[in-house]
């Protein structure tokens, strides 16, 4: 096993350059580490501890691993990773925590993130028994339109089975982790066919390996999907099935049953079937925030260590400067860095409804799924999107390096890039949080009840022309409150949302005048988005607050302004990116839009001796991150020479052990140079 290189940091050796930045922050972070992880915190800390015992989770050969060795690798820490288990008694919290905790991408995430909840959702009290001690749902063409799906469970009444069948090239099974190499089992989406009519769609147990040899099982064709962008320790597969017969009891009948003389009996909400689906976008929400975050402690940490510019600086007399302290890298930084936090706010409500629903379906209950389902949709496409695109120029800020596998953000970037594809594809998404909230609102004008119609909304809705009549109360020379910033975002929404109704009862309000409207649409579930990220953290801080009162503690102390702070500037800098949105109808004003900009400054410059505490509170370990130039000592240019050398040592050798690939093209190639140019080599002595 590799070693853990770079060594996990020593505080008592770090860089000067950090010491100095740390000890300018006005808060704790332990404090703060606290109030962003909450109760996970120390079960987080105590796994991780275990695990960086053991060499079997280094990441450090990473780099210089072939896809298949990723793939290798990543089986071996998913096989301790179950040893752990069972030698600790790891909860299912605890086993996720684990796979949180390596800093890499294990095909067993998929089991517990994916199969187990849709077991558990899907599987009656009776059928849990038998399979829990003991998913394959995306097709070739279809992707994510479910009702398109073309996979058959035909029941047998003869022999009590199901045939299950991907009649056509498109049905095939395309995309689904672990399925090309890991997987025995499979949750299989298929049309259920009785006695010759289609019930739609239900879920099925499929075997498709053998338990000794892991052989595919008979009409069962698997196969490996290849290389993708990112995520390469996941063997992302294909499934074809060919007349493989199952017993009725692998139907999943926790809400829809199918009799033993072939009766249907119908789920009482046949959106209880998606709740898996749904569960992962709130998770894609929760996560963005801390992918995000990751790529800043590196590119924050980096950019307080390396020393460029400053020559053309009269005052600098020609010393070099930290690039954080050059104006458009604080800029790009710390502008992400609020968008981060914003993200961890949010993704921590998106989680609690996500949980809340989930007891709720597990009980039967499901009048909650369509609010999750329509948030989570929305979020995740504006998440990931966001994420990626930031976490993208957070590498940029890094220069060469950034480029570099080893500097950490190109591995964090290329695995969170799935993100904007993975359960949805972020305009299909967007398209269906639009949709909810149209039917919502078109509802709500007809029955005159406006009750189901989120609170910003309702005035525009109770009087049409009061959105010409409102102007933010923004003060040039003043701070800007939450209170106010939300209320631009709750204008603007309420404005795109006007348009986008006006124009579809124009055009009859059904199915083609929405297909008309999708360009807007988008940008109506993108502005909804962008409202919640904006409330939430304005919100979450207010909680705090409330919270740190009732226990006696100044709130004006602490990480608490400081947060404060990044929310400002993160609901100013989101509306000045899409300033037009707010001036358009004279809503916010030129005047105020340069004073936004100045406050903006303002507060990055407020920021700039805290944002190292910022990162530092994430609470990532050094084989987390797995970058030279992110670790916690800042030991960056040792750390590059160090594990340059350890790549070195494991790469591939030439067949006479020699560098790879000149015995094997070089030689011959330099040869007939040499022949062709008359260039006589000496021979050794």
């Amino acid at each position: 096993m590799p070693p853990f290189i770079p060594p996990l940091s020593d505080p008592t050796k770090t860089v000067p350059a950090l010491l100095s930045e740390r000890a300018l922050v006005s808060f704790s972070v332990e404090s703060l580490t606290q109030f962003l992880h909450g109760e996970t915190l120390i079960p987080q800390r105590r796994i991780r501890a275990l695990l960086e015992q053991d060499p079997v989770f280094s990441n450090a050969d990473k780099p210089f691993l072939s896809r298949e060795k990723m793939y290798v690798r990543s089986l071996e820490k998913a096989a301790k990773l179950v040893e752990m288990r069972k030698r600790n008694e790891w909860s299912e919290e605890d086993m996720m925590v684990a796979m949180r905790m390596i800093g890499d991408s294990t095909p067993q995430i998929l089991h517990e993130a994916l199969f187990i909840p849709t077991l558990k959702t899907q599987l009656s009290d009776e059928q849990q028994k038998i399979w829990l001690p003991n998913y394959a749902q995306t097709e070739l063409a279809h992707g994510s339109n479910l009702r398109k799906l073309e996979t058959t469970a035909t029941f047998i009444p003869e022999t009590d089975e199901f045939e299950i069948n991907t009649p056509t090239l498109n049905s095939m099974k395309w995309w689904p982790g672990a399925l090309a190499q890991t997987s025995t089992h499979c949750a299989i989406y298929a049309r259920l066919i009785l006695h010759g009519k289609d019930y739609g769609v239900h879920p099925f147990l499929l075997q498709i390996r053998a338990p000794v040899t892991h052989a595919p099982m008979p009409g069962i064709e698997l196969g490996n999907l290849g290389n993708k962008i990112g995520f390469n320790t996941i063997d992302n597969g294909f499934l074809r099935v060919h007349n493989v017969r199952i017993p009725r009891s692998q139907m999943m009948m926790r809400n829809s049953k199918v009799t033993r003389e072939g009766k249907y009996e119908p789920a009482k909400n046949a959106k209880m079937n998606y709740s898996t689906m749904v569960a992962i976008r709130a998770n894609i929400v929760r996560n963005a925030g801390f992918a995000l975050g990751q790529a800043l402690t590196i590119a924050i940490r980096y950019s307080m260590v390396r020393l460029q510019g400053g020559d053309r600086i009269p005052s600098l007399k020609g010393e070099e400067v930290k690039i954080i302290d050059h104006g458009m890298q604080r800029f790009r930084l710390t502008t992400s860095l609020a968008l981060s936090y914003a993200m961890l706010m949010t993704g921590r409500l998106m989680f609690e409804m996500h949980r809340r629903n989930l007891k709720n379906v597990i009980q039967g209950e499901v009048g909650l799924m369509a609010e999750v389902h329509a948030t989570s949709s929305g979020l995740k496409a504006l998440t990931s999107d966001l994420a990626t695109a930031h976490m993208e120029d957070a590498r940029r800020a890094c220069g060469g390096h950034g480029y570099s596998w080893c500097g950490g953000i190109v591995d964090i970037l290329t695995t969170t890039l799935q993100d904007v594809t993975v359960e949805g594809e972020n305009t299909i998404l967007h398209l269906q949080t639009s949709r909810w909230l149209l039917k919502t609102i078109l509802a709500a004008l007809k029955t005159k009840d406006l009750s189901a119609v989120p609170a910003g909304l309702r005035p525009a809705l109770q009087d049409a022309h009061i959105l010409d009549q409102e102007r933010a109360t923004i003060v040039p020379g003043q701070p800007v409150s939450g209170e106010t910033l939300i209320a631009a975002f709750w204008h603007r929404e309420a404005r795109v949302l006007q348009e986008v109704v006006a124009r579809i009862l124009k055009d009859g309000a059904g199915e083609e005048a929405m297909a008309k409207s999708q360009v807007r649409m988008v940008e109506l579930s993108r502005t909804h988005g962008e409202g919640m990220l904006v409330r939430n953290f304005f919100e979450a801080l207010a909680k705090e607050e409330q919270t740190l009162v009732s226990k006696g503690q100044n709130p004006t102390k602490g990480f608490l302004p400081v947060l404060k702070q990044l929310a400002e500037l993160h609901a100013i800098h989101r509306l000045l990116e899409q300033a037009g949105d707010f001036t358009e109808d004279g809503y916010v004003s030129r005047r105020q839009v340069v004073w936004l900009r100045e406050r903006r400054e303002e507060l990055i410059d407020g920021l700039r001796y805290e944002i190292i505490g910022l990162v530092d509170a994430y609470d990532l370990s050094d084989n987390q991150l797995n970058s030279a130039i992110g670790r916690y000592d800042g030991r960056v240019y040792e750390s590059l020479y160090e594990w340059a050398k350890y790549g070195m040592s494991i790469m591939e050798k030439g067949s006479q052990g020699g560098v790879l690939g000149f015995d094997e093209v070089l030689k011959d190639v330099l040869a007939e140079g040499r022949r062709i140019n008359g260039v006589v080599v000496a021979p050794k002595l």
